[in-house]
């Protein structure tokens, strides 16, 4: 994904923040077991959004330890696991390899490619284990692609189809009473982070003469962006609200409610300003 899904440090107190880490280790360890040996290929903060989105939802057990790992060998680290470590890990290989393929495709970047060829083995495991998010992200990028590669201007087909890509991710069981509910809800957020992303980066690619549907002619961007990062907001802070969410709520209210406007909220800042976006490091 992009990145964004992120808590705001301020806002949790230290036990809050030692669980949101051990989400992520245990994420992480998920990966290396699985034969990822560079788990940060396609580790991100927002997996352990998703992980907790569906931890909270469906509460199941979870095993807590300490383990020592190449990112932390002398003094280790904790982890907590469940069955979803494994399902957002699995995600995690198959959105950071199709991406990587992606890219390959459109920038011939040897990088790219290798990263495509390490991520390959985790890749067909994963989709083995979860073959319609494997198809649906893989339809979900294609999409993405032939829309992106046309230099098409509208933003709202690139913000659905990430955002039915997403919604498909989020949804663990389709014949549970919330799956309906949980593919409206990442919709949402797949939607509101396409959108961020194509503002953040829009400075950058019209400079470097990249693709960004915000930037092709007839696109009016400004109060438009603003209204509909704003609609997207609420589209999920609706939709949380519905759901049944006790656990972790404290660290997904952080990520909804002040980290995932973080970094816009700084972009703007830096406009006024003239300082350096330097997003806050966890």
């Amino acid at each position: 994904m992009f990145g964004y899904l992120v808590a705001d440090r301020a806002s949790l107190t230290d036990g809050q923040f030692r669980q949101y880490r051990s989400a992520y280790c245990g994420i992480c360890s998920c990966l290396r077991k699985n034969g990822l040996v560079r788990g940060t290929l396609s580790l991100s903060y927002d997996l352990v959004f998703l992980w907790m989105v569906l931890s909270s939802m469906y509460e199941p057990e979870e095993t807590a330890s300490r383990v020592r790992c190449p990112v932390h060998p002398l003094k280790g680290a904790d982890i907590v696991l469940n069955q979803f470590s494994e399902y957002a890990a699995d995600t995690g290989v198959i959105l950071a390899y199709y991406k990587a393929l992606d890219d390959w495709k459109d920038e011939h970047d040897p990088v790219k490619l290798s990263a495509s060829k390490l991520l390959q083995k985790p890749f067909e495991r994963a989709s083995e284990e979860l073959p319609r998010q494997s198809e649906a992200v893989r339809k979900g990028i294609e999409r993405i692609s032939a829309l992106e590669q046309s230099r098409s201007g509208d933003a709202d087909a690139l913000c659905n189809a990430f955002g039915e890509l997403l919604g498909e991710i989020f949804v663990y069981d389709q014949e549970d009473h919330w799956a309906g509910h949980l593919r409206r809800f990442g919709e949402a957020v797949g939607r509101y982070l396409y959108l961020l992303d194509a503002v953040l980066d829009l400075k950058d690619d019209i400079k470097r003469g990249r693709y960004n549907p915000l930037s092709q002619p007839g696109m009016d961007t400004g109060e438009w962006q603003n209204s509909a990062l704003d609609l997207f907001l609420g589209d999920i802070s609706d939709i949380y609200g519905f759901l049944p969410i006790v656990e972790y709520s404290p660290i997904l209210d952080s990520i909804i409610y002040s980290g995932m406007t973080g970094k816009y909220r700084q972009s703007l800042k830096d406009k006024t300003t003239g300082e350096q976006n330097v997003p806050r490091s966890l």
